[in-house]
């Protein structure tokens, strides 16, 4: 009877250690939301969006991108604060890509609406 009690005590702790560490690593490893980026037009529209954050050499970014292009042209292009563009993300309903930092800066992603007519939504993180 004490054994079966004393097993089972060892096999609740023991759950409880493995959720406790993977909930940890979880955390540790997740990446950063730096911002997200939504967009819904049902009339024409040409506007532009931003978001902008800090970013350092080395820093490896994650876009994920969900669109529904209607009408017209939607560009996603990441500039550094110089106003130069860093990169140019490619055009698709659903796209998740990388891109790595080369040089400390804060950078800006514009979403670009020309003539656009439908919906969009982007997020950007920073992977660990």
């Amino acid at each position: 009877m004490r054994y079966k009690k004393l097993k089972k005590k060892i096999i609740t702790i023991s759950t409880i250690c493995i959720i406790i560490l993977i909930t940890g690593i979880y955390l540790l490893t997740r990446p950063k939301s730096l911002g997200n980026i939504n967009g819904n037009y049902t009339e024409q529209e040409t506007i532009t969006s931003t978001i902008s954050f800090s970013g350092k050499a080395g820093d490896k970014i994650k876009f994920s991108l969900a669109s529904n292009v209607k009408e017209g042209e939607l560009e996603m292009i990441l500039h550094d604060s110089e106003g130069r563009e860093e990169y140019r993300l490619d055009k698709a309903k659903e796209l998740e890509t990388f891109y790595t930092l080369e040089k400390t800066d804060t950078y800006t992603l514009n979403a670009q609406c020309n003539n656009f007519t439908g919906k969009f939504k982007i997020k950007v993180y920073k992977v660990k």
